[in-house]
């Protein structure tokens, strides 16, 4: 059910409007005054609103402007009311960020008609928007995913195409290794991204099933293992095959991607990286713990608040995009799940997601 505000200091407008949009299946709400309209704009985000322009206090034009200031309510639609028919007020409103007017006296079949017309509007504007917020997290998924495995093949290659005649035959096949590793963790990484772009409608699709988690932590220590490697950082997995949760298999896969890659990011030479899973009451805990730099409490605050913030280098200077944990944060929350994050600066973090288990067969 869509919600209208109207806000009119006329009550005879305000019963008039209301038993026309409640006959059409309209949830609708009143104020009579600018103070009261910006409050409930703010706290109910109505679909649109019918604002009348010549009011006490604080007439229509300087509502719509501070509803336009602000953040909550900057997208509300908002149709002006007025008998003023002068050009130079339909200016001053358009300005101000109006859609349209309706002229008084009202005839119901148009006010109906432009309300359904601008909600079509709006909501054709919401899913645009909607869809381009979900490309750009597809483009962050997929750069911070593919950055780390690349990054490993070229510094291989480099070292190879350099100094191949100074490296024993051993040396060049170990490389020659990591490059085959890394370029087949990094094959089925790209497999499954394209297959779960493609799935969606232009949007990040979700598609919730039971699946083992062992998997695709194994997939994930697969593709930052000659990162770790190269930093001596050794790896260790704790997570038996018969732990299965219940919840979209791709989201959750790149939360351990990405949880994975920044511990190695995070922890210098000769630390240590864990990745398990256990099972208590119904749920599944799945944690990632490093011995890593550590994270200070403001950080862990903005992150589980969902708010962006500027990525830091890794201990060797490895880059990241400062979107990573604010998405994982989001895809456990989709699932029905919870990422806490507990660390101590110098000693290291641990990173815990827990999520619902998978039905029993």
């Amino acid at each position: 059910m869509k919600t209208i505000l109207v806000v009119d200091d006329n009550p005879a407008n305000l019963g008039l409007l209301f038993n026309c949009l409640d006959a059409e299946g309209f949830r609708t709400l009143v104020a009579q005054d600018g103070k009261k309209a910006l409050d409930m704009a703010a706290r109910i985000r109505p679909d649109l609103i019918l604002l009348d322009v010549i009011m006490p206090e604080m007439d229509g034009f300087e509502i719509c402007r501070r509803l336009k200031q602000t953040a909550e309510t900057r997208e509300i639609p908002v149709i002006f009311m007025t008998a003023l028919a002068d050009t130079e007020s339909k200016v001053t409103g358009f300005a101000c960020g109006a859609l349209d007017y309706i002229s008084k006296p009202f005839h119901q079949e148009e006010v109906i008609a432009r309300i359904n017309t601008h909600l079509t509007v709006q909501e054709q504007k919401n899913h645009l928007l909607r869809i381009n917020r979900e490309k750009e997290k597809i483009i962050a998924v997929v750069a911070h995913d593919l950055k780390g495995p690349f990054q490993v093949m070229f510094s291989y290659l480099q070292l190879l195409t350099d100094s191949y005649d100074r490296y024993t035959d051993e040396r060049r096949k170990k490389y020659i290794q990591r490059i085959s590793t890394s370029t087949q963790a990094s094959f089925r990484l790209v497999e499954a991204l394209l297959n779960w772009i493609m799935a969606g409608d232009g949007t990040l699709d979700f598609s919730p099933k039971a699946f083992s988690v062992k998997d695709h932590a194994d997939l994930a220590i697969s593709l930052t293992r000659n990162m770790a490697d190269v930093k001596n950082i050794s790896m260790d997995l704790a997570a038996d095959e018969g732990i299965r949760v219940f919840a979209d298999a791709n989201m959750i896969a790149a939360v351990l991607r990405n949880l994975v890659a920044n511990a190695v990011k995070f922890t210098p030479r000769g630390g240590r990286v864990w990745v398990g899973a256990d099972q208590t009451e119904g749920r599944i805990r799945i944690w990632v713990k490093d011995t890593g730099v550590g994270m200070p409490r403001e950080l862990i605050k903005n992150i589980l608040a969902g708010s962006d913030y500027e990525s830091n280098p890794g201990t060797e200077q490895e880059k990241g995009t400062g979107l990573g944990l604010v998405i994982c944060k989001e895809f456990v929350e989709k699932n029905n799940g919870i990422l806490e994050i507990t660390s101590r600066m110098g000693e290291g973090s641990r990173f815990t997601v827990t999520l619902p288990s998978a039905p029993l067969e």
